[in-house]
Order: structure tokens, then C-alpha cells, then sequence
């Protein structure tokens, strides 16, 4: 779980810097069609999504993997807090906002791959226990 938790938090964050270093390549000069917190949150999603499978994996329950995504998602909003410093907003709208937008889907996503992974390793380990006999 600990494990799947520290690759939640280092992938999120790595991968959210990542996105936003992209941001200018993805754009191209003169042309916005994808918004910088839109890139930050598909980085991030991936970072969770990613820490919440191995926690899934390796424990063949879907808690671990849903509680590495939790972890992981506080560190990842604090990034993108204040990676996206706006003075146009109050601090309090600039969490909100950031938690509804940006971490919140990436964070349900990664619950439901989670849940969907727990079931796929308890399906692989329960025919892994049970081989089949060789007919012949």
C-alpha cells in the first residue's frame, strides 16, 4: 500500500511537471487549443492512476489502491495550487477551483482503475492457484 502511495505522490508530481513543461510544444506558438490546467490534470491523473494500480496490484484489494490515490492527490494539489498562482483569485477560490478541476477527476479516475484492478489480479491470481488439468 505505502509502496503504491509513494509512486501516487512521485508520479503525480512528476508527470503534472512534465505536462506543463510540454504545454508550449502541445500548444505551438500563436495557438492555445489546450489549456495548461487541462495538460496539469491528465499528468496528474496519470501519476495517481499509476500508484493506484501497483497498490491494487500487489494487495489484489481495491482499498490500497484507492488510499494511494488519496495520498498522492494532496501533494499533487498543492502543486498545482501554487503552479497555478493567480492573484485574480482568492486563495480559497484557487483551492476549490483547483481540487473540482484538476484533481478531483484525475482522483476518481484513479479510484475506479483502482477498483478495476483489484478485480483483474484476483482473476489472474485465482487462475494461477487453480490450473486447469492437461486433457489428453
Amino acid at each position: 500500500m505505502w509502496l503504491g502511495a509513494a509512486i501516487a505522490v512521485v508520479a503525480s508530481l512528476l508527470l503534472t511537471t512534465i505536462a506543463a513543461a510540454l504545454e508550449s510544444s502541445i500548444n505551438g506558438p500563436g495557438s492555445r487549443s489546450v489549456a495548461g490546467p487541462v495538460l496539469w490534470a491528465f499528468g496528474g491523473g496519470a501519476g495517481l492512476a499509476l500508484g493506484a494500480v501497483v497498490a491494487s496490484w500487489l494487495s489484489r484489494r481495491a482499498w490500497p489502491g484507492v488510499f494511494a490515490a488519496i495520498v498522492g492527490a494532496l501533494p499533487y494539489l498543492v502543486l498545482v495550487v501554487l503552479g497555478y498562482n493567480s492573484s485574480d483569485l482568492r486563495a480559497e477560490d484557487q483551492i476549490v477551483g483547483s481540487l473540482i478541476i484538476v484533481v478531483l477527476p484525475g482522483l476518481l479516475v484513479a479510484m475506479v482503475i483502482a477498483w478495476l484492478t483489484a478485480i483483474v489480479a484476483r482473476a489472474v491470481g485465482a487462475r494461477r492457484r487453480n490450473p486447469e488439468p492437461v486433457s489428453g
